[in-house]
């Protein structure tokens, strides 16, 4: 299993430009083959910080992932975004994930 974070910081409403195309990549990768998460979040504090969280069966996975066209467009988006100065900072990892288990915590229902 993948694990994927990206941490963008833009420059005041520089997201709000590429928005658009970035609901669009959310809501077609949550539909991929072996995409267990795909998040995307504005910092509750500093709303032009956009994180992505993603979690992926394996490799194969995430490499068929950047092939979809909603990723072309998201990719070229993001490229733009970064060439135009939207993007003051950006981080991408991607960890090795061995296995999981249960926290062992439930929520009460009553």
């Amino acid at each position: 299993m993948l694990i994927v974070s990206a941490v963008f910081e833009f420059v005041p409403r520089g997201f709000d430009r590429i928005r658009e195309v970035a609901e669009a990549a959310v809501a077609g990768s949550r539909k991929e083959p072996g995409n267990h998460a795909y998040n995307l979040a504005l910092g509750a504090a500093a709303h032009d910080r956009v994180t992505i969280f993603e979690v992926w069966d394996d490799q194969a996975a995430l490499d068929n992932h950047f092939e979809q066209p909603y990723m072309e467009s998201f990719v070229k988006a993001l490229s733009e975004a970064n060439i135009r100065g939207d993007i003051t900072h950006y981080d991408a990892d991607i960890y090795d994930v061995s296995g999981k288990r249960s926290m062992g915590f439930e929520l009460p229902t009553e």
